[in-house]
């Protein structure tokens, strides 16, 4: 209590002056009193004190100051300020502080607090709550960011910013710190890219002070720089203001850490910011910082598509020119005989249609901030990085430079006249050459059919505009490379895609059809791989049978799922096709198809209708989706449409011929959304519930959550009695797991009986 009095007395002067100036009456100082001495009191609990009770308080004392204000600008202003004016917000200031010292490990009260200090005229409150934050969590990457932006650009008011050597050291030791951490990649990418615009930000600030100054100059018009001279001292008075902050910077957040220590890194930053105000502008201190990053993860080729999201949008003068750097990076750390090659190939080959120059703004339109270098992260403007920035005649010339240069790399290697027939066995090919063929062939296959889409719009209008000289061009390619490259099942796939888009007959895509599933369709081929090639087969069949049914081709076609069955039965794909076909057949009554899912069903139980360890469906919605899960799922669904009066002995006759079956199917039956729904008010469907509560609680896999299902649901129907009995037996089966699964149980069916209560 003592200190809960002295923490109030230390305000009575305030109240005092509020008092005079008639801000609030007396009842309102005593209320104000009251409410204060209640939080007081909650902050004084000792271990019972929560951040909340914190938030609270800070809360009540802004709405507080907002009172003030409100009623002290009514009164008539004098030429000198109270202890009301500014004592409010130091209180707010003060408890924000407290509460941060008492809680170090709260996120939601460092917050609190950084988002008071940015709303204070006070630079210095800023600057060291962020430097408390990062001290007592150097790896939330959020206030670092904050930071470095709090000293690059400062806030909305003009407080803070002109500090970009802070704003670099800020970035470099967020690096350290959470390098190797177990944190998430995207905030160790974040950190790159508020590194790069930091940079650029400050390049184009430089470049708009001596546009504004009209710096740079010379006798002729042309442009006059101002080198550095090496012999001088960094801080000589010849150098510029600009290049000052860029080498030693002015006042910064203090960091966590050895702050003695100078990093390879920062030297070499250094030395970039000391070669003279040309390379500054240039962006020699943004290709350092370029280099680095790529070199932080091993020249790998995500990292230059990191790089590439940065630079891509960048509204800055500096696009091309760093872009440019980029590829030359990549093109001198990513040799043919690495790994990524292909991948490196592919984006040195198609930056064309994605790298523009950056285009200022008029001068007559709003003028763009120097700190505004990218679009908000979140933003409904963001720019799209890898989206076809060029279109017409550039689009056109982009993609020929595109095919030229994947040609160039082709014939490199050796393999460009492999599949062309001549004499003599074809001569082996690596993977990286068969993936640049798969990689060459696959775009030329996607920008084929963006070109079509277009051309569609426009096929009444031109014939000879630009996208069907694209198409044309496009797919002379993609028949030379298919011709030329040497065969995959992927490049099979990619043919039969071409013959449907170019409306070859049927005879010959049939006849491609029977080679292909010949070649590819069998054990020689991946798993993944051939369940695409059976796929692709059967759904052109399947088409082709749409458009002219007859009874051969529809026989043809079972006879192929028959097969395809066989030979891939873990394939959930393959066997959703094969029920969609069974299920369409006019001539096929509904006993024979409730008599194939049985028999299908049982097969799908069978052991090598399990995924193999090496099977990945490249099918995203049939990933985790194995054949004994979906056919007894649309069996199901199929009775409840077809035959909705025998829905419930037939589901009780395929459970007792599949007694195998998985809890997630058989809890699904009962799922409020199910088909048993409709008759669970009846005698004979509660009855049938039971049944399948039975079969539920026995299944291996039964746990806590099965058990109070059912004795929840005969409670609700009125069997008290036997809702006990499953209370008990529940008990004693969960008993064989240990005593959490029963205390588990134990606590679900408490809060099951207080519920009902209720």
């Amino acid at each position: 209590m003592e200190k809960v009095q002295l923490a109030l007395e230390r305000l009575l002067p305030e109240l005092r002056d509020l008092e005079q100036r008639q801000i609030f009456s007396h009842d309102e100082i005593s209320d104000i009193v009251a409410k204060r001495r209640s939080f007081e009191l909650s902050l004084a609990q000792g271990r019972g004190t929560k951040p909340t009770d914190y938030l609270r308080y800070i809360e009540y004392e802004r709405r507080l100051e907002k009172l003030r204000k409100a009623r002290a600008a009514r009164i008539p202003k004098t030429a000198k300020k109270s202890l009301s004016d500014h004592s409010i917000s130091a209180h707010i200031t003060q408890l924000h502080r407290l509460s941060v010292r008492r809680f170090p490990e709260s996120l939601e009260l460092w917050d609190a607090f950084i988002a008071h200090s940015l709303s204070q005229a006070s630079p210095l409150l800023v600057s060291r709550t962020l430097t408390a934050a990062i001290a007592m969590h150097p790896t939330e990457t959020r206030f670092w960011i904050m930071a470095s932006q709090w000293e690059s650009d400062g806030d909305h008011k003009g407080m803070g910013g002109g500090n970009t050597e802070g704003a670099r050291r800020l970035c470099m030791r967020a690096l350290r710190f959470l390098k190797g951490r177990n944190n998430n990649e995207r905030d160790l990418e974040a950190v790159w890219r508020e590194w790069i615009r930091v940079e650029v930000a400050f390049v184009e600030r430089l470049r708009e002070r001596w546009q504004v100054l009209g710096i740079g100059k010379g006798k002729n018009g042309g442009e006059e720089i101002v080198r550095v001279d090496k012999g001088k001292a960094a801080g000589s008075e010849d150098d510029d203001d600009e290049a000052d902050e860029a080498v030693f910077g002015a006042d910064e957040i203090a960091l966590p850490g050895e702050e003695a220590e100078e990093s390879q890194l920062k030297e070499e930053v250094d030395q970039k910011a000391l070669s003279g105000q040309e390379a500054l502008l240039d962006g020699a201190i943004v290709r350092v910082v370029l280099d680095n990053l790529v070199k932080s993860y091993s020249h790998s080729v995500a990292s230059y598509n990191l790089v590439l999201s940065i630079l891509r949008p960048l509204a800055s003068p500096l696009r091309l020119p760093l872009l440019a750097h980029a590829y030359a990076s990549l093109r001198s750390n990513i040799l043919p005989s690495t790994p990524n090659y292909p991948a490196a190939v592919h984006i040195l080959a198609t930056r064309h249609l994605y790298d523009v120059a950056y285009v200022p703004p008029k001068k007559n339109s709003k003028k763009r901030k120097a700190d505004e270098m990218t679009p908000a992260p979140g933003s409904g403007t963001s720019e799209d990085p890898f989206a076809i920035r060029v279109e017409g005649e550039r689009l056109v010339d982009a993609v020929g430079k595109a095919c030229a240069e994947y040609w160039t790399v082709l014939k490199k290697t050796g393999t460009a006249a492999v599949g062309k027939k001549g004499k003599g066995k074809e001569r082996e090919v690596g993977p990286q050459e068969q993936l640049l063929w798969e990689q060459f062939s696959g775009w030329l296959e996607e920008m084929a059919d963006h070109a079509d889409e277009d051309s569609e719009e426009l096929r009444e209008v031109d014939v000879l505009t630009s996208p069907f000289l694209q198409l044309a061009y496009l797919s002379a390619n993609l028949e030379a490379t298919l011709a030329s490259a040497p065969s995959s099942a992927f490049l099979a796939l990619v043919k039969l895609r071409n013959l449907l888009r170019t409306e070859a007959s049927p005879t010959d895509v049939r006849s491609y059809l029977q080679r292909m599933i010949k070649q590819y369709g069998n054990d020689r081929t991946p798993p993944s791989q051939r369940e695409q090639v059976w796929v692709a087969r059967l759904e052109t069949a399947s088409t082709e049978l749409e458009a002219t049914p007859t009874p051969e081709e529809g026989t043809s076609l079972e006879g192929a799922f028959v097969q395809a069955t066989r030979i891939l039965p873990y394939s959930a794909k393959v066997w959703d096709l094969y029920a969609d076909f069974v299920e369409r057949q006019s001539d096929r009554t509904p006993g024979e198809t409730e008599a194939w899912y049985e028999k299908s069903i049982r097969r799908s139980l069978l052991t090598d209708a399990l995924p193999p360890a090496d099977f990945l469906s490249t099918f995203s919605a049939y990933v985790h989706v194995t054949p004994r899960e979906l056919l007894p799922r649309r069996f199901v669904h199929y009775l409840s449409t077809v035959s909705p009066s025998d829905f419930q002995p037939k589901v009780l006759r395929l459970l007792s011929s599949a007694p195998t079956l998985s809890l997630s199917f058989l809890s699904s039956i009962l799922d409020p959304t199910g088909p048993a729904l409709a008759t669970a008010s009846s005698a004979k469907g509660r009855a049938f519930r039971r049944q399948l509560h039975e079969r539920i609680v026995a299944h291996p896999e039964a746990g806590a959550d099965e058990w109070l299902a059912y004795a929840e649901e005969l409670v609700r129907s009125g069997e008290v009695t036997k809702g006990q009995e499953v209370v008990q037996r529940a008990r004693g089966q969960l008993s064989t797991r240990g005593e959490a699964a029963v205390r588990q149980f134990d606590a679900g069916w408490a809060h099951v009986c207080s519920a009902m209560e209720e």
